[in-house]
């Protein structure tokens, strides 16, 4: 069996390549049903499960619940992820997750605050981090089309351009910093970017205020 880390890798490729049908959209709202603080997207909980069972398989994860309850009109659920390693259950974190009681369905509560816990306890190893990296709004509300690209800047500094094994469009190579390609969009991906910011304006990356990413449209 493959490393953890490289089956966590796996479970995000296979997430991403469901494109738009897998994300939500998460708002909260109030007893009178107003909408209060920031509409959210993240990936929609049962292509999560399925995605784990396809790469882990369903016999080698579970989940303990520990507590639930309710509290005023949410209810709320504690549960502990467990992952079966060189056969020896070994627990991975715990998580809480609420919902709101809807309509007076205390049961469908407590189910949507057990499946809540369980992405937030998956989200502790990395499982579904593009939706905790804000990397979904983009994909959500543009419907995989990506973000428009204005020219690029002429730049005095050369860039080394090389072609991706993926196809895509040239990128440079820039020490410390990689790309991937999601849903349309290529991500530059490395630390201290911004110190780079000059190379990758030239290779024709824009910075994205809302995802905090330099990203280009993919071929």
């Amino acid at each position: 069996m493959a490393p953890l880390q490289e089956q966590i890798r796996s479970i995000n490729e296979r997430l991403r390549s469901f494109g738009i049908e897998s994300i939500q959209e998460i708002k909260m709202t109030d007893r009178e049903g107003k909408q209060i603080g920031q509409i959210k997207y993240g990936y929609r909980p049962q292509y999560v499960f399925d995605s784990v069972n396809e790469v882990l398989g369903p016999e080698n994860w579970r989940y303990e619940l520990t507590k639930v309850e309710v509290i005023d009109t949410q209810a709320v659920a504690e549960i502990r992820l467990y992952l079966k390693i060189d056969n020896d259950w070994l627990c991975k974190g715990s998580h809480k997750g609420q919902m709101q009681i809807v309509k007076g369905n205390v049961g469908d509560a407590q189910k949507g605050a057990i499946t809540d816990a369980l992405q937030k306890c998956m989200s502790l190893l990395s499982i579904g981090s593009d939706s905790y990296r804000g990397l979904l709004k983009n994909v959500y509300l543009q419907g995989n089309q990506p973000p428009a690209i204005q020219p690029a800047k002429r730049n005095s500094q050369p860039v080394e351009l090389s072609t991706s094994q993926d196809h895509s469009p040239s990128l440079p190579k820039i020490a410390g910093v990689t790309f991937e390609n999601r849903q349309g969009v290529i991500v530059a991906i490395g630390e201290h970017l911004f110190d780079k910011k000059e190379l990758l304006k030239a290779a024709g990356f824009q910075w994205n205020k809302t995802d905090k990413s330099w990203l280009k449209k993919a071929a």
